[in-house]
């Protein structure tokens, strides 16, 4: 697989010096890293667990920040998914 030069050195780092968790977002990274059995989150899990943990007070400032300031692309499904998450979207 294709990856991008710092995601496939992280991941060779992650197998070189095991650590509990490896931050990816891109999709065929993170699927590379559990192929070999690395736990993997991406911001948006990182975010979430910020809410839950009460770091920030509000994921969705949070997500709206990451798309309009950083240019970080979000499809509207993983968007309401994330907010249930955190019961800032009900069902």
């Amino acid at each position: 697989m294709d990856l991008d030069q710092g995601e496939a050195e992280a991941i060779a780092l992650c197998r070189e010096a095991p650590a509990g968790l490896l931050l990816l977002d891109e999709k065929d990274a993170r699927r590379v890293a559990q192929h070999l059995g690395i736990k993997t989150l991406g911001t948006v899990g990182l975010l979430i667990w910020a809410k839950r943990s009460g770091v920030i007070a509000n994921l969705r400032e949070q997500l709206d920040a990451l798309q309009i300031k950083g240019r970080f692309r979000l499809s509207q499904a993983v968007y309401d998914e994330a907010l249930r998450a955190v019961e800032e979207l009900m069902p």
